[in-house]
């Protein structure tokens, strides 16, 4: 008697198990957003970037890919953020998902801050690649990549090449600080704070390259 119980309870725990290990699997393939919601407020942002993925596999929404984008942010990849990064400056509808992305934020900026704060998403996407590709050892295509999401007529305050500058100061690198240099003598803002701003930029890039 003792073993039919036994064998029982085993039965029914395996049976268990089971029903938990098709659930589990259902959940990662038919709703990889939740997953991935999951992922990113555990602080696992290793899941988070593949789930995202899988969500963005199955339906090509660029939100999707801005998700896989900012997952490896939080990440620290730098080749999914290059990966991701590029695949969403190249998409058709761009400009529509920035446009998105920055109302969320004025969104959230009003609900928590109620101020009215300036927000560029195409500046940040390509400030973060520009990032990822020094970290590569890649100065020239972190700049490119920087000064071509800037433009040469303005300096404004958050943009790609004020992200790259302040990770190359961190870091220390006079030969990028050289590179950039380069690209900053192209670059002629009309607006007076904006001019001020690139001065002192140069003057901080001039004395790390000279070291």
């Amino acid at each position: 008697m003792e073993k039919i119980v036994v064998k029982t309870a085993v039965k029914t725990v395996l049976a268990i198990l089971a029903i938990l290990v098709v659930v589990f699997a259902v959940f990662n393939f038919a709703f990889p957003q939740h997953m991935a919601t999951f992922s990113e407020n555990i602080g696992n942002y290793s899941l988070a970037v593949k789930y995202s993925a899988l969500r963005y596999s199955y339906t090509g929404d660029g939100m999707d890919l801005a998700r896989c984008f900012e997952d490896s942010v939080s990440l620290g990849n730098d080749d999914y953020i290059i990966k991701y990064g590029e695949e969403l400056t190249a998409r058709q509808d761009y400009s529509s998902v920035c446009d998105r992305k920055e109302q969320e934020f004025a969104e959230l900026n009003d609900k928590y801050f109620g101020e009215n704060v300036t927000y560029d998403y195409n500046q940040r996407v390509n400030g973060k690649i520009a990032v990822a590709y020094f970290h590569k050892g890649d100065d020239e295509n972190a700049v490119l990549v920087a000064l071509c999401a800037n433009g040469t007529e303005s300096f404004v305050s958050g943009n790609a090449l004020a992200t790259l500058y302040l990770e190359i100061i961190a870091e220390g690198d006079s030969q990028a600080a050289g590179v950039m240099l380069s690209a900053l003598s192209q670059i002629s803002p009309t607006d007076g704070e904006e001019a001020q701003s690139l001065g002192e930029v140069i003057s901080s890039l001039e004395e790390l390259a000279a070291d």
